[in-house]
């Protein structure tokens, strides 16, 4: 039998009440906490180090009811069932009437995580999915349905999206009947989706992974319960209030609302905030109020000794692995939540402990959020030392609200702004008039068979679905594929990106998402009344085309959509710059020297532009799979990870990714007005041509373009056009 430490968590909330721990009910007790169910699992420190991971397993796991949550309350094992011997427990919800749970399990001898169903008193097990996809993250919705994330995948013909660090199988949204039927996949983001959460307005919180370009967080969501609506709630606009507390906001869950100024509801909720790795997806405990829009969305560090990045935590600190809001009733606390949390002493640092040959001890205690000089203060509730208790929730009923929906208007997926140059971030204001085009991008990664690495900036995959019209008015709407994600960029008269929008956006199927501007400020109303807009008034552009066109058949405009290195560039470098830049150390090829001071390597790099393989011996992860030229264009970049190295020489990278009116190359070659018209009369920056001015042939209109569309799509080497012709 464990051994085991408890403490009754009536008698740890009157405690905090200022009552007799022998009373069962005190003034701010809930009253109707007479169990609480846990997940107990098997210590871990592999596989859990990102926090957006779902797939660690140790098999020995356990969902245990404690009842009443007393010292001598009993302890029962909910998965007694010889079908749960040697499986282990992810996550876990209460159904609304608090009769029943349901859980994502991975059996022994298994290879993928399912989803069961059973009563709160262990009773009718029952497997609801199947397969060769991972079910995970499940919670009840309105309408009889479950919530999940899977690793299926919506898109037909698709692989499933990895992410883009250890390239694992990425998890999406999706919802099934409690019996098992009715099945349906949600849109999909490039990276994870995890650890959904109900919001009583029939709403839904989850955590996104946003990676694009130099942006590499885990910001809170929320959609609707039809998958419809996802929007933003919190970490994606940069606030005074909500201002770097870590990258990753994770494991969200409702504590309660309240009306704002404007009479509408504002949600609070506690979250856990953690680096993305190395921290066993455990963190601080932050209290987050959304208010009205993400503008003004702020948070509240309730454990500000702990750290919010991946550093070791110290003694008596630690981290938080998960928090369960019991109410914010008066507890000599003002306005904050009480919370059943998850926490573990030490360094809970994953590489730490596995280097000293130990493991995070994860127990549940009661959190007084206001004591011990605003950092807390933790009661015991309950402690095995042979498992993790996590994710420890009260048994008791909850009204099961409506279900939020989105109208469905065809087969595409609608986008559109009402004012472009409407925003909210300083550096997004745009002269009325300068945008041109919106630049719809598709994003993929290298689930479809490229190397790790599509180049050596911090960017995955994308795809040109095409450029919408900007009208006078300022606004524009086009139609794009379902369930794909798209990211936008504001187009000027060259052809280059003025703003792009830093997050991948999608929908479902005849959905239509009309926002006021580009990072407007969202507690404005963003009405469209019939005929106010011209982007209405015109109709959308239709861009949507099916999966197998969504590929370059010509680099020309009006049919590029990928910018592969090899095939669209190269052979424009060929023809108009290596007879120059052909790495001949001199005044036309700068050179530099790269030492790695911890692979005890030297290499020496020389402006190319000629398209052979070099092979990079330097850096975190050696490689050959990139040309001189784009080396020359990009610089080493990625490939030099967090390895110790001196440059000596001319190091210079001509490329800013993301960018191309920053980039010196562009800056360069200075290309002519593209739009309404060509104009080789005006120039997008002050000075001379190049290779004109030394007597070289010009760029045609369309390789500046794409050029330019390289770099404002990353400045990757691959595309889905060169897989397998590198």
């Amino acid at each position: 039998m464990n051994k085991v430490r408890t403490l009754s968590v009536l008698n740890a909330l009157a405690v905090l009440a200022g009552c007799e721990a022998k009373q069962t009910s005190s003034p701010g007790v809930p009253e109707d906490v007479q169990s609480i169910i846990f997940l107990q699992r098997v210590p871990r420190n592999e596989g859990v180090g990102n926090v957006f991971d779902y797939t660690s397993f140790r098999p020995g796991g356990r969902i245990v009811k404690l009842e009443p949550p007393a010292a001598d309350g009993k302890l029962t094992v909910l998965t007694s069932d010889p079908m749960f011997d040697g499986a282990d427990f992810m996550a876990w919800d209460l159904s609304f009437d608090a009769r029943s749970i349901v859980f994502s399990a991975r059996i022994k001898d298994e290879d993928r995580y399912h989803l069961f169903t059973m009563g709160v008193d262990g009773s009718n097990p029952r497997q609801v999915t199947e397969g060769p996809n991972d079910y995970v993250y499940p919670i009840f919705v309105p309408g009889g349905k479950i919530m999940f994330m899977t690793s299926k995948v919506v898109e037909a013909g698709a692989p499933q999206f990895r992410d883009e660090y250890e390239r694992q199988t990425t998890a999406q949204v999706g919802t099934i009947n409690a019996d098992g039927t009715g099945e349906m996949l949600g849109p999909r983001n490039v990276s994870h989706r995890v650890a959904p959460a109900l919001i009583p307005d029939g709403s839904v919180v989850y955590t996104e992974w946003l990676h694009l370009g130099n942006v590499n967080d885990g910001h809170l969501r929320m959609m609707n319960s039809d998958m419809s609506g996802m929007r933003e709630a919190f970490g994606g606009e940069p606030n005074k209030q909500s201002d770097a507390y870590t990258n990753s906001y994770l494991k969200a869950r409702w504590v309660d609302k309240y009306k704002a100024a404007n009479g509408k509801d504002a949600h609070r909720l506690v979250a856990i905030g953690t680096s993305r790795d190395d921290t066993l997806q455990a963190g601080k405990l932050l209290f987050i109020d959304l208010g009205t829009s993400e503008k003004q969305a702020y948070a509240r560090d309730l454990t500000p000794l702990v750290p919010g990045d991946r550093i070791p935590s110290n003694d008596n600190i630690g981290r938080y692995y998960d928090a369960e809001p019991l109410g914010v009733e008066s507890l000599g606390i003002s306005s904050l939540p009480r919370l059943l949390v998850s926490w573990a002493n030490g360094p809970v640092h994953s590489e730490l402990l596995a280097m000293g040959k130990t493991e995070a001890d994860f127990g549940i205690y009661l959190f007084d959020a206001d004591a011990n000089g605003g950092n807390g203060r933790r009661y015991l509730v309950y402690n095995s030392p042979d498992f993790w208790d996590v994710l420890a929730r009260p048994v008791r009923p909850r009204p099961a609200p409506a279900p939020t929906l989105s109208a469905s208007l065809g087969a595409s997926f609608t986008v559109g702004a009402l004012n472009v140059y409407e925003t909210s971030i300083t550096r997004f204001k745009l002269n009325p008039g300068s945008v041109v085009k919106v630049r719809l991008l598709e994003g993929f990664s290298s689930e479809e068979g490229f190397p790790d690495m599509f180049g050596l900036t911090e960017f995955d995959g994308q795809s040109r679905l095409g450029e919408a019209p900007v009208y006078p008015d300022g606004s524009f709407a086009a139609k794009v594929p379902a369930n794909v994600p798209i990211h936008m960029q504001l187009v000027d008269k060259f052809g280059m990106s003025l703003a792009s929008e830093d997050i991948w956006v999608s929908g479902r199927a005849g959905e239509q998402r009309f926002c006021g501007g580009c990072h407007e400020d969202r507690a404005k109303s963003s009405l469209i009344a019939p005929g106010s807009i011209e982007a209405v008034q015109r109709g959308a552009m239709d861009l949507d085309v099916k999966r197998v066109d969504r590929i370059s058949r010509e680099y020309t405009y009006d049919k590029v959509r990928g910018v592969p290195w090899n095939l669209a560039l190269q052979p424009v470098f060929d023809a108009k710059c290596a007879s120059c830049h052909n790495g001949v150390p001199g005044p036309a090829n700068r050179q530099y020297t790269v030492t790695d001071k911890t692979t005890m390597t030297s290499q020496t790099f020389v402006f190319d532009l000629r398209g052979h393989k070099v092979n990079i011996m330097v850096g975190e992860d050696p490689t050959g799979d990139f040309t001189a030229s784009y080396i020359s264009l990009v610089g080493l970049g990625m490939e030099l990870g967090e390895n110790d190295v001196t440059i000596t020489g001319d190091y210079k990278s001509f490329i800013t990714p993301g960018e191309a009116a920053k980039s010196d190359v562009v800056k360069k070659v200075n290309p002519p007005q593209r739009f309404p018209s060509i104009d080789p009369n005006t120039r997008a920056f002050q000075g001379a041509v190049h290779p004109t001015e030394l007597g070289g042939e010009a760029l045609t209109p369309d390789e500046y373009y794409l050029l330019m569309l390289n770099i404002d799509m990353g400045a990757q080497y691959y595309f889905r056009e060169n897989k397998g012709r590198n």
